[in-house]
């Protein structure tokens, strides 16, 4: 019997994921046009596709690990990851330590401090 109900609850579910956004109007979709145009005329604003809105892609700070290849091998400790994070350049620095769940997105400006069970530093990357 259930065997009959998993593939209707499957198209059911997959159904429902796919009218999970609302229907536009053409008012709506003209009114967006016409602020999207106005915003671009005038420069302000970011969009979705420029470089502004991904995160550490600006003109500030960014990082370069190159040289701190050399404490890998040393126990990281808050004040060492401070000291590296500030020597590489970048503005923000993170340990990630085994079976850690991480984002994975890159950045830039972030230096990553990869620790084992003992938080020993085994790689020193930016990202």
């Amino acid at each position: 019997m259930i065997r009959k109900l998993i593939p209707f609850l499957l198209v059911a579910s997959l159904a429902a994921c796919a009218n999970t956004g609302g229907s536009r109007t053409s008012s709506a979709t003209a009114s967006s046009a016409s602020s999207a145009s106005s915003s671009s005329s005038t420069g302000a604003g970011a969009s979705y596709g420029s470089s502004s809105a991904i995160p550490g892609s600006s003109t500030g700070k960014s990082c370069d690990a190159g040289a701190l290849q050399s404490q890998i091998g040393q126990k990281a400790t808050p004040s060492l990851m401070e000291d590296l994070r500030t020597r590489s350049g970048s503005a923000t620095a993170r340990m990630l330590r085994p079976g850690q769940l991480v984002t994975m997105e890159y950045n830039n400006t972030r230096l990553n401090l990869i620790v084992d069970d003992k938080d020993v530093m085994t790689a020193i990357r930016c990202g």
